[in-house]
């Protein structure tokens, strides 16, 4: 009676509906008795994979009445610094010209510190670095191009006279490094483990571009930061990168989202602009000598 009322109509179109239900999907979904009625098991599973379809389409009427109604759909982004000058800045731009009514929040922070907000659900989505296979729980991850980590100074150092640099020559200079716990800097202390330096001691660490380009450029400090961050400088000559292969760093770069619930419209336009924009990068990038590994 309560979910006659509920839906408004009659109490035999309720229990006609639900036993066509059951006709359908060959199994007893219900359990009645005197205080009414309860699901079954076969019924429970139905409810687990029919909830996400019925919020789909609950957030696709939504976003159509949105549109109608001229409201603006609003997007949390999340991007690790050097991903969202590199890839995403383009990417909006394009998107902003098709969705000019959208309104888009872009959160910048640590891979982790992203992936956790992501799965906390105040971010839509997070572009970086894949994240631990613990930490991908409930989570995709879609590749869309590989990074490395560059090691630069500022023009005129002395280290940019040398070709094919020892490694152990390093340890004469301060580093600046990604913060620790970070995929970035994990990836440059496995990178100094395998040269056989050991962990540098002489270390300042940072995931904000803008300091860690100042203090580079006001000293003799050499920067261990991704290719996104710097390239626009290395065409330009404001910061040179050193002879020392460090290939070793690459790692994936992509998207990632929550599998459920099914991305918004808006999300969907986005994401193929980033797809886009990370596409005409990487084959910019594949073509410039000053910025290949």
């Amino acid at each position: 009676m309560r979910a006659a009322k509920a839906l408004s109509i009659s109490q035999p179109a309720v229990t006609k509906t639900l036993a066509e239900l059951e006709d359908i999907a060959g199994h007893r979904l219900f359990e009645r008795s005197p205080k009414g009625v309860t699901l079954t098991g076969a019924g429970q599973i139905l409810v687990r994979h029919t909830g996400s379809g019925l919020r789909a389409i609950h957030d696709g009427l939504s976003s159509l009445s949105a549109e109608e109604e001229g409201e603006a759909p609003a997007l949390v982004i999340g991007a690790l610094p050097n991903v969202g000058a590199t890839v995403l800045a383009p990417a909006l731009v394009r998107f902003a010209a098709s969705s000019p009514r959208a309104r888009v929040s872009v959160r910048t922070g640590s891979n982790a510190q992203l992936i956790a907000a992501l799965k906390q659900g105040v971010l839509d989505m997070v572009m970086g670095r894949l994240a631990k296979p613990s930490d991908m729980q409930g989570l995709t991850f879609e590749h869309l191009y590989t990074e490395p980590l560059l090691l630069v100074v500022r023009p005129g150092h002395a280290l940019t006279l040398r070709q094919n640099i020892d490694p152990a020559l390093l340890d004469g200079y301060r580093l600046v490094m990604p913060d620790a716990g970070t995929r970035a800097r994990e990836a440059a202390d496995r990178f100094f483990m395998a040269v056989g330096t050991g962990l540098p001691l002489k270390v300042i660490e940072t995931i904000d571009l803008s300091f860690g380009r100042s203090y580079v450029l006001h000293s003799d400090a050499v920067w261990f930061v991704p290719l996104g961050a710097i390239e626009n400088e290395l065409r330009q000559g404001t910061l040179v990168r050193l002879q020392i292969d460090t290939s070793a760093t690459e790692g994936p770069v992509g998207l990632t989202l929550r599998v459920d619930p099914q991305p918004s419209e808006s999300i969907l336009r986005l994401l193929d602009e980033v797809r886009q924009s990370a596409s005409e990068r990487f084959g910019a990038l594949s073509k410039s000598p000053d910025t290949q590994v």
